[in-house]
């Protein structure tokens, strides 16, 4: 049995293996209910604010900051040689991460950040799906997107690994909750993706409409002869 622990500031007085469930449980039933989204009319979507991209902005960076240092991709020739410097790698990201978790609350801390982190991602889709949604789409809006994607993955990659670590340590963490953790990410990844293509498909129709428009001044130029 799970034993109950203390969250401290995380604002959670006690919880025992069915909160710590719970807790990731609504998060992935706050997910499935973002799919839900109600399309914007003509009007609307001219009358939509410009700032709606800075709001995209925003969403994003919640979603891209994290509780380690930014991993560094390798490039194939420190693959081969094995000399990779000074470079943050994933393992060096969920070492810190680990270092980081204190107490006896380390698992539930953990659930706890993983939860927050697949909130952001919940708020990212909804503001990316309205920003398809705005006057103007730029590739800018996809690419913001993508990145959090990148992250979302890599996120859930470190927080995995460093639960069953804590598994390992001998740290109550149920499988079960391991397993609702990867459940969640796989969802909201997956929403996030259709809404980058929503963002893709609505700038691919802007170009398109641009042009077929026909050129005003070739054409009122055919009429005055």
């Amino acid at each position: 049995m799970y034993s109950p622990v203390q969250f401290g500031s995380k604002g959670l007085v006690s919880m025992g293996q069915q909160t710590v469930r719970g807790l990731v449980a609504a998060a992935i039933l706050v997910l499935a209910g973002g799919c839900a989204f109600k399309p914007m009319g003509g009007a609307d979507i001219a009358d939509a604010p410009v700032a709606e991209r800075d709001l995209l902005a925003e969403a994003a960076e919640k979603v891209e900051v994290a509780q380690w240092p930014k991993p560094e991709p390798v490039p194939m020739m420190a693959w081969i040689t094995g000399n990779r410097g000074d470079r943050v790698t994933k393992s060096d990201a969920a070492d810190f991460y680990l270092a980081s978790l204190s107490g006896d609350d380390r698992f539930p801390t953990l659930v706890s950040d993983a939860t927050d982190k697949l909130r952001a991602a919940h708020a990212l889709e909804e503001v990316a799906l309205s920003t398809a949604q705005a006057s103007r789409v730029s590739m800018n809006d996809i690419a913001l997107v993508e990145s959090a994607i990148q992250s979302l993955r890599e996120h859930r990659d470190i927080y995995l690994g460093v639960a069953k670590q804590l598994r390992n340590e001998g740290e109550p963490a149920p499988d079960a909750v391991i397993a609702d953790i990867r459940a969640a990410f796989a969802d909201v990844i997956s929403h996030l993706s259709k809404a980058a293509d929503a963002l893709a498909d609505r700038l691919e129709h802007d170009r398109s409409s641009t042009y077929a428009q026909p050129n005003k001044s070739i054409s009122n130029k055919l009429t005055d002869s």
